[in-house]
Protein backbone atom coordinates (compact mmCIF):
# COMPACT_ATOMS: atom_id res chain seq x y z
CA UNK A 1 0.00 0.00 0.00
CA UNK A 2 1.45 3.38 -0.97
CA UNK A 3 1.59 6.28 1.57
CA UNK A 4 -1.28 8.23 -0.05
CA UNK A 5 -3.54 5.18 0.07
CA UNK A 6 -2.57 4.53 3.70
CA UNK A 7 -3.29 8.15 4.62
CA UNK A 8 -6.72 8.02 2.98
CA UNK A 9 -7.68 4.85 4.85
CA UNK A 10 -6.64 6.32 8.20
CA UNK A 11 -8.57 9.60 7.80
CA UNK A 12 -10.52 9.91 11.00
CA UNK A 13 -12.07 13.36 10.93
CA UNK A 14 -13.37 16.04 8.68
CA UNK A 15 -12.98 19.54 10.04
CA UNK A 16 -15.11 22.55 9.14
CA UNK A 17 -13.55 26.00 9.44
CA UNK A 18 -16.47 28.42 9.68
CA UNK A 19 -15.88 32.14 9.31
CA UNK A 20 -17.24 35.46 8.19
CA UNK A 21 -15.76 38.46 6.42
CA UNK A 22 -16.96 42.02 7.00
CA UNK A 23 -17.08 43.87 3.70
CA UNK A 24 -17.88 47.25 2.21
CA UNK A 25 -16.97 49.24 5.34
CA UNK A 26 -19.18 47.12 7.56
CA UNK A 27 -22.31 47.24 5.42
CA UNK A 28 -22.07 43.63 4.19
CA UNK A 29 -21.03 40.23 5.51
CA UNK A 30 -20.05 37.11 3.56
CA UNK A 31 -19.64 33.79 5.32
CA UNK A 32 -17.80 30.70 4.29
CA UNK A 33 -16.87 27.22 5.35
CA UNK A 34 -13.78 25.28 4.39
CA UNK A 35 -14.01 21.57 5.09
CA UNK A 36 -10.70 19.71 5.29
CA UNK A 37 -9.53 16.25 6.10
CA UNK A 38 -7.50 15.73 9.26
CA UNK A 39 -4.32 16.67 7.38
CA UNK A 40 -5.68 20.11 6.39
CA UNK A 41 -6.35 19.21 2.75
CA UNK A 42 -9.48 20.89 1.36
CA UNK A 43 -12.48 18.69 0.69
CA UNK A 44 -15.16 21.32 0.15
CA UNK A 45 -15.66 25.10 0.19
CA UNK A 46 -18.94 27.00 0.27
CA UNK A 47 -19.78 30.65 0.78
CA UNK A 48 -22.86 32.79 1.15
CA UNK A 49 -24.00 35.71 -0.92
CA UNK A 50 -23.32 39.02 0.81
CA UNK A 51 -25.73 39.74 3.65
CA UNK A 52 -26.57 43.46 3.64
CA UNK A 53 -28.79 44.48 6.55
CA UNK A 54 -30.59 47.76 5.97
CA UNK A 55 -30.78 50.59 8.50
CA UNK A 56 -34.20 49.49 9.83
CA UNK A 57 -32.86 45.98 10.46
CA UNK A 58 -29.75 47.39 12.13
CA UNK A 59 -31.94 49.51 14.39
CA UNK A 60 -34.44 46.78 15.27
CA UNK A 61 -31.88 44.04 15.86
CA UNK A 62 -29.39 46.26 17.71
CA UNK A 63 -26.68 44.17 19.36
CA UNK A 64 -28.39 40.93 18.31
CA UNK A 65 -27.83 41.65 14.59
CA UNK A 66 -24.36 40.18 14.24
CA UNK A 67 -25.13 36.94 16.16
CA UNK A 68 -28.33 36.58 14.09
CA UNK A 69 -26.41 37.00 10.84
CA UNK A 70 -23.63 34.63 11.97
CA UNK A 71 -25.94 31.83 13.14
CA UNK A 72 -29.16 32.06 11.12
CA UNK A 73 -27.96 33.53 7.82
CA UNK A 74 -24.42 32.17 7.55
CA UNK A 75 -23.49 29.31 9.90
CA UNK A 76 -26.51 27.03 9.81
CA UNK A 77 -27.23 27.46 6.07
CA UNK A 78 -23.59 26.69 5.22
CA UNK A 79 -23.51 23.60 7.42
CA UNK A 80 -26.73 22.36 5.83
CA UNK A 81 -25.43 22.97 2.29
CA UNK A 82 -22.17 21.05 2.45
CA UNK A 83 -21.81 17.47 1.29
CA UNK A 84 -18.81 16.64 3.54
CA UNK A 85 -20.34 16.92 7.00
CA UNK A 86 -17.57 17.86 9.46
CA UNK A 87 -17.07 15.80 12.58
CA UNK A 88 -15.69 18.97 14.20
CA UNK A 89 -16.41 22.66 13.51
CA UNK A 90 -13.78 25.27 14.34
CA UNK A 91 -14.56 28.99 14.62
CA UNK A 92 -12.60 32.10 15.51
CA UNK A 93 -15.48 34.56 16.08
CA UNK A 94 -17.55 33.95 19.19
CA UNK A 95 -20.72 35.11 17.38
CA UNK A 96 -20.85 31.63 15.83
CA UNK A 97 -21.07 29.82 19.19
CA UNK A 98 -24.85 29.43 19.11
CA UNK A 99 -24.60 27.39 15.90
CA UNK A 100 -23.75 24.59 18.34
CA UNK A 101 -27.27 24.74 19.78
CA UNK A 102 -28.60 23.39 16.47
CA UNK A 103 -25.69 21.36 15.10
CA UNK A 104 -24.77 17.91 16.41
CA UNK A 105 -20.97 17.97 15.98
CA UNK A 106 -18.61 19.58 18.50
CA UNK A 107 -17.85 23.24 17.86
CA UNK A 108 -14.73 24.89 19.27
CA UNK A 109 -13.25 28.34 19.08
CA UNK A 110 -9.49 28.53 18.55
CA UNK A 111 -6.99 31.38 18.64
CA UNK A 112 -3.27 31.73 19.12
CA UNK A 113 -2.30 32.08 22.77
CA UNK A 114 -1.61 35.72 23.60
CA UNK A 115 -3.55 37.12 20.63
CA UNK A 116 -6.85 37.91 22.33
CA UNK A 117 -7.95 39.14 25.69
CA UNK A 118 -11.62 38.51 26.36
CA UNK A 119 -13.40 40.77 28.80
CA UNK A 120 -16.36 39.28 30.58
CA UNK A 121 -19.52 41.24 31.15
CA UNK A 122 -21.16 41.34 34.56
CA UNK A 123 -22.84 38.06 35.39
CA UNK A 124 -21.13 36.13 32.61
CA UNK A 125 -20.04 32.70 33.71
CA UNK A 126 -16.29 32.11 33.87
CA UNK A 127 -15.28 30.14 30.80
CA UNK A 128 -12.71 27.40 31.24
CA UNK A 129 -10.38 27.56 28.25
CA UNK A 130 -7.76 24.94 27.44
CA UNK A 131 -4.36 25.52 25.92
CA UNK A 132 -3.16 23.15 23.22
CA UNK A 133 0.56 22.89 22.68
CA UNK A 134 1.98 21.69 19.41
CA UNK A 135 3.71 18.38 20.10
CA UNK A 136 6.48 19.19 17.63
CA UNK A 137 6.92 22.78 18.82
CA UNK A 138 6.51 24.09 15.26
CA UNK A 139 3.47 26.22 16.08
CA UNK A 140 2.56 28.72 18.78
CA UNK A 141 0.17 27.27 21.41
CA UNK A 142 -3.53 27.78 20.76
CA UNK A 143 -6.41 28.40 23.13
CA UNK A 144 -9.53 26.26 22.86
CA UNK A 145 -12.94 27.51 24.02
CA UNK A 146 -16.29 25.73 23.81
CA UNK A 147 -19.91 26.83 24.10
CA UNK A 148 -20.90 27.31 27.74
CA UNK A 149 -23.65 24.67 27.41
CA UNK A 150 -21.39 22.06 25.80
CA UNK A 151 -18.42 21.68 28.15
CA UNK A 152 -17.88 18.09 27.00
CA UNK A 153 -16.97 19.31 23.48
CA UNK A 154 -13.55 20.16 24.89
CA UNK A 155 -12.87 16.60 26.04
CA UNK A 156 -14.49 14.93 23.03
CA UNK A 157 -12.26 16.66 20.51
CA UNK A 158 -9.05 17.35 22.50
CA UNK A 159 -7.37 14.15 21.29
CA UNK A 160 -8.05 14.69 17.60
CA UNK A 161 -7.10 18.39 17.86
CA UNK A 162 -3.81 17.50 19.56
CA UNK A 163 -3.10 14.88 16.91
CA UNK A 164 -3.81 17.28 14.05
CA UNK A 165 -1.95 20.16 15.71
CA UNK A 166 1.16 18.03 15.82
CA UNK A 167 1.08 17.85 12.02
CA UNK A 168 -0.29 21.22 10.86
CA UNK A 169 -1.26 24.69 12.05
CA UNK A 170 -4.97 24.67 13.00
CA UNK A 171 -5.27 28.46 12.65
CA UNK A 172 -3.86 28.68 9.10
CA UNK A 173 -7.05 27.45 7.31
CA UNK A 174 -8.79 30.63 8.46
CA UNK A 175 -6.30 32.61 6.35
CA UNK A 176 -7.17 30.42 3.35
CA UNK A 177 -10.87 30.92 4.05
CA UNK A 178 -10.46 34.70 4.33
CA UNK A 179 -8.52 34.92 1.06
CA UNK A 180 -11.08 32.73 -0.72
CA UNK A 181 -13.96 34.91 0.52
CA UNK A 182 -12.14 38.07 -0.57
CA UNK A 183 -11.48 36.54 -3.98
CA UNK A 184 -15.10 35.45 -4.46
CA UNK A 185 -16.33 38.89 -3.41
CA UNK A 186 -13.96 40.69 -5.81
CA UNK A 187 -14.97 38.37 -8.67
CA UNK A 188 -18.68 39.01 -8.05
CA UNK A 189 -18.08 42.78 -8.03
CA UNK A 190 -16.20 42.52 -11.34
CA UNK A 191 -19.10 40.59 -12.89
CA UNK A 192 -21.54 43.43 -12.22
Amino acid sequence: MDPDEAASTTMKHTVGFLGMLTLEKGSAFRGGILVTDDWGKPLEFRCTAPVRPNQVQRTLYGQTLLPHIAVELIGLPLLKSIQEKPSLVIIQEDVFFDVRLRYEAPLVRLWRQGEQVRLQSAGEQEQANSVLNCGTGKFQPIVLEVHRQFHTDSQSCAGCLSDMFGRWDLIEPFERLKRALEYVHEQKLMEK
